[in-house]
């Protein structure tokens, strides 16, 4: 039983299941792992999902279907039809639109199940927002798609005392890991955080998906493990998996190794003395991501978008606008510009050339 979040309390003041919540999960309760009590964590439950794509949406839609009570989602992108071959739930809807995975996947959810509480932020998480992002969450599940983004949720998560179930999935060859969890204390201590992982496993690769391609059904069971996971860590810590999970569905090759002899004593994360490195990092990021001549730039400070449409207008340059970003166009470069701070240059052959742009850009916003 954990009480991280107060969850225990909250079980407790919301223990009676309506009419209808009786009958929706009907099915779940007879699962006698589960049962009525099981239902009532999971109605009870605050999960943040970091990253709403492949895995992320999946993730939301599992635990939404089961009755998870509050889910907080978290992701900077926006629907393209290149992820509707393996993104669940998004439509080509959604991708016209270019809406912001968070809120498509919220209204998605929302018709499956009204009751669950979804908050969601559309915005990059960096090294000082993460902490104030993922505070009072029972656990961490990971959507993400960067080894840079995972240690920086590992060291969140380390230092706020919060469980988090890694995932990740490429071609048709996943792995997933259960960190910081609270099952034994004992053992706890024994076992490696991801930091102690990153030298010995192929956990920073150049290849993506959009280079070397994934397939959905290793999400859904990659999805599928990390989600089990959680249903335990509510119910019954003691039956969560400590071994490092892998599986390559295309020659059907599944592993469970024991990595407890990675753990290092003097990890910056989860060793004798933690120091947290990545919640130390400069504020500005330039990352090449997923997609060729795609480079996102991020400010620590926010932007007006009102006020860069006046400017733009004023000088004629071609833009798109709704609630949620500014998609301008270039003669030779495409840059979408977020109210957080960011922006996203496409077209560009590398993070000096997209500097270049996005300042360019930014030229016009100090004119006013």
């Amino acid at each position: 039983m954990i009480k991280r979040g107060n969850l225990v309390d909250r079980v407790e003041q919301h223990s009676v299941l309506t009419e209808v919540e009786a009958v929706r999960y009907s099915r779940l309760m007879r699962f006698h792992r589960i049962g009525e009590s099981g239902l009532r964590r999971f109605r009870q439950a605050k999960v943040v999902i970091i990253g709403c794509g492949a895995l992320g949406a999946q993730h939301a839609e599992t635990l939404t279907r089961a009755g998870f009570g509050h889910l907080t989602l978290i992701d900077r992108d926006f629907v393209e039809y290149s992820n509707l071959q393996r993104q669940t739930l998004f439509t080509e809807a959604d991708a016209k639109q270019a809406l912001p995975k968070v809120i498509a996947l919220k209204n998605h959810l929302l018709r499956i199940n009204p009751s669950v509480e979804i908050t969601t932020h559309l915005m990059d998480v960096a090294s000082d927002n993460i902490e104030r992002l993922i505070a009072g969450h029972d656990l961490l599940l990971d959507g993400t798609d960067h080894l840079s983004l995972r240690l920086l949720i590992n060291d969140a998560c380390y230092k706020l005392a919060i469980p988090w179930i890694f995932g990740s999935a490429l071609e048709s060859y996943g792995m997933s890991y259960n960190f910081n969890i609270p099952a034994d204390n004992k053992l706890k201590k024994k076992l490696p955080c991801l930091r102690c992982l990153s030298d010995y496993l192929p956990l920073d690769t150049q290849d993506s998906c959009s280079s070397v391609g994934v397939i959905q059904p290793i999400l859904q069971i990659i999805s599928g493990i990390q989600t089990t996971e959680a249903m335990k860590l509510l119910i019954d810590p003691t039956a969560l998996r400590n071994t490092l999970l892998t599986i390559d569905l295309w020659p059907f090759h599944q592993q469970n190794i024991a990595i407890e002899s990675l753990k290092k004593s003097d990890c910056p994360t989860c060793g004798d003395h933690p120091s947290y490195p990545a919640l130390n990092r400069p504020k500005r990021k330039v990352q090449k991501l997923c997609g060729e001549g795609t480079v996102m730039i991020r400010e620590e400070n926010p932007l007006d978008l009102e006020m860069l449409k006046v400017a733009l207008d004023k000088d004629k340059i071609s833009y798109q606008y709704n609630a949620y970003f500014l998609n301008i166009h270039l003669a030779q470069h495409r840059i979408i510009l977020f109210a957080d701070g960011r922006g996203i240059v496409y077209g560009a052959r590398d993070e000096v050339e997209a500097l270049g742009v996005y300042e360019g850009i930014m030229k016009h916003y100090a004119k006013l």
